[in-house]
């Protein structure tokens, strides 16, 4: 990450040296843009006690836990400026919403079946893509400048079709492993509320073409369980937890649009 945000800074000044915007006093108004980088990840939730029946009428108990693991975003956007500073758009953001799970065996009656659950389910990752759609509004500071700062504010709703809730481990039989259900979920797809504020800067290339680079916040409610069940192979009671995402997006930016400004 340092490494990146110093090769992406280097960059910018490096396009803003040779700039025509810079002689003309150019104002983009209508942006298109698209961009990919990092996105980061984080503790989602954890549960402990989770009961699981095994063979001999006994109850051993598990503790789970689910990450969010980081990867790569994409974004394509684009924003109007009726003015020098204040811009409308719409954005499109793929925001990787993969999971990484962790278990561990709090209580065993010996039966060589919960281990073999439980270290299934441990380092289990499943890959996911989870699609943001919002508008936004942008101010941006000198506008007018070969290098030009900006505030985001993103309003929308995330879409996610893998289930942040379901959990599934396996056991060994005499037939190959066999699927032990933890966790169900019957409803994977779900709308999320998500907000996202980010600071960047845009740095012009040449005639109608900007780089830009972007740290951000998105911030998104995800359904998480609100405690251990009864027994396993049961859909949990759920509850929302807020969490904050970070990303650095890498942007090349197409000016469809530009205010004429006077050379010096």
């Amino acid at each position: 990450m340092p490494r990146l945000c110093l090769l992406a800074g280097l960059a910018a000044l490096g396009f803003a040296s040779t700039l025509e915007a810079q002689a003309t006093s150019d104002e983009a108004r209508l942006v298109f843009t698209v961009g990919a980088g990092y996105v980061g990840g984080g503790d989602l939730w954890s549960v402990s006690g989770q009961p699981i029946r095994v063979s001999g009428g006994f109850t051993d108990t598990l503790g789970l836990s689910r990450t969010l693991r980081p990867g790569l975003g994409v974004v394509f956007s684009g924003t109007y400026f009726p003015g020098a500073h204040v811009g409308f758009g719409g954005e499109v953001l793929l925001l990787g919403l993969g999971t990484e799970d962790g278990c561990t065996v709090e209580f065993t009656s010996g039966d060589p079946d919960t281990q073999d659950i439980c270290s299934s389910i441990a380092g289990m990752d499943r890959r996911a893509t989870s699609v943001a759609l919002s508008g936004s509004m942008v101010y941006r500071f000198m506008s007018k400048e070969a290098i030009s700062p900006y505030a985001r504010l993103n309003l929308g709703a995330v879409i996610t079709q893998q289930s942040l809730i379901k959990v599934t481990g396996q056991h060994n039989t005499s037939q190959g492993p066999a699927d032990v259900p933890i966790y169900i979920d019957d409803s994977p797809d779900r709308v999320h509320p998500y907000v996202g504020l980010g600071l960047g800067m845009t740095a012009a290339a040449g005639k109608g073409y900007q780089f830009r680079l972007e740290i951000r916040d998105n911030y998104v409610r995800l359904p998480i369980p609100a405690g251990p069940t009864v027994h396993e192979a049961l859909q949990p009671e759920s509850t929302t937890k807020g969490k904050h995402v970070f990303s650095l997006m890498i942007g090349f930016d197409i000016v469809l649009e530009r205010k004429r400004g006077h050379r010096y």
